[in-house]
This record gives C-alpha cells, sequence and structure tokens, in this order.
C-alpha cells in the first residue's frame, strides 16, 4: 500500500474537517458556513457515505479530505500529505526528502557518539556515579545511548569540524548557537545527554538535563526539519514491540521515568516529553494499543493546564478512528474498543522513584488505573464551588461534552446520571438545562461497515479504475492528450488523480527532469500508471477509447453533482444559495442531455 492509500485508509472526512470548521448534522451528512468565502447561509454540505465535500455557493468546489485541507491550509499536495500522515500516524518515508534529511541524522549520529564516548570515558565517572545513584545500569546506558556533553564552549563544534562537517550544518541541526556577538557556541554543555529517537530510530534531536543546578534543568534540542518534540515520543523504537504484544501503552512524563521502566521490565512504555499530548502523538499511539494507560502525579488535578491537556487528549482519543479486518479490508469503525486510563501516582513521587522503590507498587498501580473521565469527574468536582450556581454550571460546561462524546449510549446514560448526582441534581434538573446528550456514533459490525464501503462506488480507500486507466493511457500514448482538453479536474474524485491529470495538460513532453518535479508520491503513483497493462491499440482506437473514458468521468462527475443538488434541496428551504442553483441544475441537465448523444455517436463510430 502505497503512502497516499494508507493516509487515506485513517481519514474519516467528518473528522478532518471538524477539526477545521464547525459542522452540523444534516440527515446522514453535515453541513456549515462555507470556510472558504463568506456566507450567512450555509451551501458547504460533507457527504459521510461519499466521504467528500462540496462547496454549493460561490466556491462551487469540492474533493476529498485531501483537497479540503490543501485548500485549507493553502498547500500543495505533497505538504497536505504529510501534514495528514503527521497526524494520524502514517509512517513518512519520503525518499527525496530523506535524502535532504540524511546529513541532519549523520550529524545528530556523530554527536551521540560523540557524547556517549565522553560519558564512559574518565572524564564521565561523575556523571556515571550520578547514573549509578538514580539506579541506572550500564545495560540502560547502552540501550538508551545515553551521553556527557563537555563543559568546553565549543568542544562539540570542533569534533563534528574535524570529521567534516561546517558550522551551518551544526546551527541547522540545533547543536550550535550564535551569540549576541557572532560567536558560535555549544548549545549543551555539562549536560546528561538523551539521544531522542524517531519512530524508525533515528536521532532526530536531544534532551539534557543539568548537573550542576543550572537552569533550564531540561533542555530539549530546538525545532530542526527532522525534530519536532510534539511529533514524538521518547522511547517509541525500543517500546514498540512490546506495546503491540501487549496492547497496551503507558504514556510518563519524563526520559529517566522510561529508563527505570524499561530496565525494570516494563517494556511499554514511552514519554510525551511534556504534559500535553498533541494530536501527532496521539495518532501514534492509537495506532499502536487500544489500551492507554496516563501516568499522574497525585496533585495534578489541582494544575488547570493538565486539566486542560486531558480534556483536550480525551476528545481526541474518543474520535472515530480506522480499524483493519483480518482480511485486510479496512472498515469503519467507532473506537470503541479503546480503553484510556489515568495511572495515579503517591504524592511527590514521579514513575522513575515508585518503580525502582518497588516494580509491585508500579504494577498494582497500572492494573488499579481508572478510566479518564472518573478521573476527570474527580478533578473537576474538586475544582468547582458546586454549592454554587456558577460552580454547577462550570462544572457542567466542562464535562457535559465530554459526555457526549462518548460513543457508547449505555456509557452516555450512566456518566449523565453521574453528572447529576455530583452536582446534587435529578437527571429530569440536568436535562431541563442542557438536554439529553446523545452517543455520537451507533455500533455497527465490522460486516455491515464493510459491505457499506465496497458498495459504495465513491469508496475512499479503493483506486479508482476508470481515473487510472485515463491517466494511464494519456501517460502511454502523449499524443492523445489532446483529446482531455476541457474536461475539469474535478472529475477525479481522487486528490492524487486530479493533481496528475492536472499536471499532465500542462505538459508540452514528460520527461524524467519533469517527473522529477513531482512531489515523490505522485512520483511513484505516475510510476505505478505507466506499469499498468493496456490493450494493444492503433491510434484511432485509442483516442476513442480515451474519449469514451472521458465521457464517462464527466457524466459521472456531473450525475454525482445532481445527487449532492437532490441532497441540499431536500434540507432546505429559502436558502439563498440554493435558489441560484435553479439554472445551473439546468445547464447540468442540458450538459447530461449533450454528453449522452456525444457518448451515442462514440459507441456508433468505434461499432
Amino acid at each position: 500500500m502505497s503512502v497516499i492509500d494508507d493516509v487515506k485508509a485513517r481519514l474519516d472526512i467528518v473528522e478532518v474537517v471538524s477539526s477545521y470548521v464547525s459542522l452540523n448534522k444534516a440527515g446522514r451528512n453535515f453541513k456549515a458556513l462555507c470556510p472558504f468565502h463568506t456566507e450567512k447561509t450555509p451551501s458547504f454540505i460533507v457527504f459521510t457515505e461519499r466521504q467528500n465535500w462540496r462547496c454549493f455557493g460561490a466556491c462551487a468546489t469540492g474533493g476529498d479530505a485531501i483537497a479540503f485541507v490543501m485548500r485549507m491550509e493553502k498547500l500543495e499536495f505533497g505538504d497536505a500529505l504529510r501534514l495528514l500522515a503527521q497526524k494520524y500516524g502514517v509512517p513518512w518515508q519520503e525518499r527525496h526528502r530523506d535524502e535532504q534529511n540524511s546529513p541532519f541524522y549523520q550529524i545528530n549520529h556523530a554527536a551521540a557518539q560523540f557524547y556517549h564516548k565522553l560519558l564512559i570515558s574518565s572524564d564521565g565517572q561523575e556523571t556515571r556515579s550520578y547514573l549509578e545513584g538514580r539506579g541506572v545500569n550500564l545495560e540502560a546506558v547502552s540501550v538508551f545511548s545515553l551521553g556527557l556533553s563537555s563543559r568546553g564552549v565549543d568542544t562539540l563544534r570542533k569534533h563534528l569540524t574535524s570529521l567534516g562537517y561546517d558550522e551551518k550544518q551544526m546551527e541547522q541541526a540545533g547543536l550550535l548557537y550564535r551569540s549576541d556577538g557572532g560567536t558560535s557556541r555549544d548549545l549543551f554543555r555539562g549536560r546528561l545527554m538523551f539521544p531522542i529517537h524517531d519512530s524508525r530510530g533515528q536521532i532526530a534531536g536531544f534532551g539534557a538535563r543539568s548537573l550542576d543546578g543550572s537552569q533550564p534543568k531540561y533542555l530539549n534540542s530546538p525545532k530542526t526539519p527532522v525534530f519536532d518534540k510534539g511529533s514524538i515520543l521518547y522511547g517509541l523504537p525500543m517500546a514498540t514491540e512490546h506495546i503491540r504484544k501487549e496492547n497496551t501503552i503507558v504514556v510518563v512524563e519524563g526520559y529517566m521515568d522510561v529508563i527505570a521502566a524499561h530496565q525494570y521490565g516494563f517494556r511499554n512504555v514511552v514519554a510525551s516529553m511534556g504534559t500535553a499530548l498533541t494530536d501527532q502523538q496521539v495518532a501514534q499511539i492509537k495506532s499502536l494499543a487500544s489500551n492507554i494507560i496516563l501516568s499522574l502525579d497525585s496533585d495534578a488535578a489541582g494544575q488547570e493546564a493538565t486539566l486542560r491537556s486531558l480534556e483536550s487528549s480525551w476528545r481526541v482519543f474518543e474520535r472515530r478512528g480506522m480499524e483493519r479486518g483480518a482480511s485486510g479490508v479496512v472498515t469503519l469503525q467507532p473506537r470503541q474498543g479503546l480503553s484510556l486510563k489515568i495511572a495515579i501516582l503517591p504524592t511527590g513521587k514521579d514513575p522513575d522513584e515508585v518503580i525502582r522503590e518497588s516494580p509491585q507498587e508500579w504494577k498494582r498501580l497500572l492494573d488499579e488505573a481508572q478510566p479518564l473521565l472518573d478521573y476527570l469527574f474527580a478533578a473537576v468536582a474538586s475544582r468547582f464551588d458546586l454549592g454554587s450556581s456558577s460552580g454547577k454550571a462550570q462544572a457542567t460546561e466542562a464535562l457535559f461534552p465530554l459526555i457526549a462524546g462518548l460513543n457508547n449510549t449505555y456509557d452516555v446514560e450512566r456518566y449523565f446520571e453521574r453528572l447529576a448526582q455530583v452536582l446534587g441534581v435529578t437527571v429530569s434538573t440536568l436535562e431541563a438545562s442542557v438536554g439529553r446528550p446523545q452517543a455520537t456514533a451507533r455500533t455497527r459490525s465490522r460486516k455491515e461497515a464493510a459491505r457499506e464501503v465496497s458498495l459504495s462506488p465513491f469508496a475512499k480507500y479503493q483506486g479508482d479504475p476508470l481515473e487510472e486507466y485515463a491517466l494511464s493511457l494519456m501517460l502511454k500514448r502523449p499524443e492523445l492528450r489532446s483529446s482531455a482538453v476541457g474536461l475539469t479536474p474535478e472529475c477525479f474524485y481522487r486528490s492524487e488523480n486530479r493533481e496528475l491529470f492536472a499536471f499532465l495538460l500542462t505538459c508540452a513532453k514528460i520527461d524524467d527532469e519533469v517527473v522529477g518535479s513531482l512531489n515523490e508520491d505522485l512520483q511513484v503513483h505516475l510510476k505505478h500508471l505507466v506499469s499498468k497493462s493496456l490493450p494493444s491499440m492503433n491510434h484511432k482506437d485509442g483516442e476513442l477509447s480515451l474519449k469514451h473514458c472521458l465521457h464517462r468521468l464527466e457524466e459521472r462527475y456531473l450525475r454525482e453533482l445532481k445527487t449532492q443538488e437532490e441532497v441540499l434541496l431536500s434540507q432546505e428551504e429559502g436558502n439563498t444559495e440554493v435558489d441560484k442553483m435553479e439554472k445551473e441544475i439546468l445547464d447540468r441537465n442540458e450538459q447530461l442531455r449533450k454528453l449522452f448523444t456525444a457518448e451515442t455517436g462514440l459507441r456508433l463510430k468505434h461499432d
């Protein structure tokens, strides 16, 4: 499966669009004010079954989830694909970009080796004693490639220079910084070094702990082309196999917490490198395990930032996700099987201390971890004055959306009743005040969901044979491309096919240099299309075949527009945007009539 297919397999159009736009339910679909132009009446529709969107107003355009992000973020296809891959946890293997970034990985690897050698040398004795006092053994030092940065202002710079790296590369990798006077200095000096590996095991950056009490206590690499701490989970490459095996991932906050856990046999532990979990980190977590345990200090309930982070994490975790069946068929499924819990630590202790003092106690804390919503109920109840009306309102505002975000009807009922108890009111009083929450998605069997996806002619996880045949013909028989002039790119539903079609119409010839200008994943898709076997045919037959195919694409597009219009018309009355559609509908009817006439002529000619 290509990166394009892998990304599409994880996308749900409602989830993607709702992260930018406030959607309202409209029958089986969703509607909103168009984010691309100003309007008072919603004309922007998200079609859930077909997994596409369309603006019936001034924009008069539409597409799939990738096309939406391209337009919303003003990105090219490749950049939008990369953004979605990172957000939804798809491993990103860019050929050209990997080549461009390889110097950063190489220089980080060289720096990590330098730091590690210094730690295990005689100069690192004091730091090794510190680690020994913290209970870190030599095996853990080796597994996590721990190191020590020199106290000298330019020791690393001189070493890397001797290896052939220049200062510009060191600065771009976040290993050097320039003072106000323009002098370059090592960023990390006299610190315990923690190399940070990305999901593929390459060293993307570093974390560094102060050993002499200087501030900041922990210092991370700055953001670089290969390092963004919000998209990396510390210790993930060492933990992945064990996470998958146990179907459970434990998330802590610190490097030492992860090292201690792994050293004592808890090898499914990673660190978020901060309190708040990002969308990218959550996507990686969800792709690895169904059971997630977050480890928190016992006093975290009093920290506003922590609570806001947890409430946000809950919403991200509870979004509808994708599951791949045993047969390999990707099906839409609510994430009902996802279990998100909180392990509350003893007062004043972090996981590192608990694990070293008593591994059995750490195991007990994990086994007795409580569901996140239970934790939030207790935390929110202690945060507000529930004896006052304003306190009740604040607690309701914090908890009600979380209850409404649940997928399971029984959980919704149970927590709604619990909210009433916490507030000290009756269920009927609470219902009269805020309404009755409904589960966000009904439970469907895999068989039913798979059938829905497989029956739809617009299924988002299948290639489009019609589009691919037309593009293959145009690629293999460039002389036929003139037949496609006049066809709108929107007749291609899949973003990658739409991009290639628009690209082909602008190229006088297609050679390696021209193809090289494409995004690398589009290049892979283009090569796939070129490799397709086509029946042998002369120029005349090829021309007729392509024209026939293009007619079918245009007819399909126009019929789909009519179907979408019917959906909108059945839901809207008095919508000025809908009123403007009447002439467009008549025009489309005429277009379809002409297409049918032309197609009949082509068939007679071919026969």
